[in-house]
């Protein structure tokens, strides 16, 4: 599910899920509904 909020899309997670940095590999935990934060300069990838 992606948003336009601003310039930035808004990606939300469909699910409760756990995302990931693919350049600092920190991992989070994320409910349905919230947004895919972004780390790092890039947004996070779902595990």
């Amino acid at each position: 599910m992606e948003l336009k909020e601003g310039l930035i899309p808004v990606v939300r997670a469909e699910k409760d899920c756990q995302v990931y940095c693919p350049v600092c590999h920190k991992i989070l935990d994320v409910n349905a509904g919230e947004p895919i934060p972004r780390c790092c300069g890039k947004p996070m990838k779902i595990l």
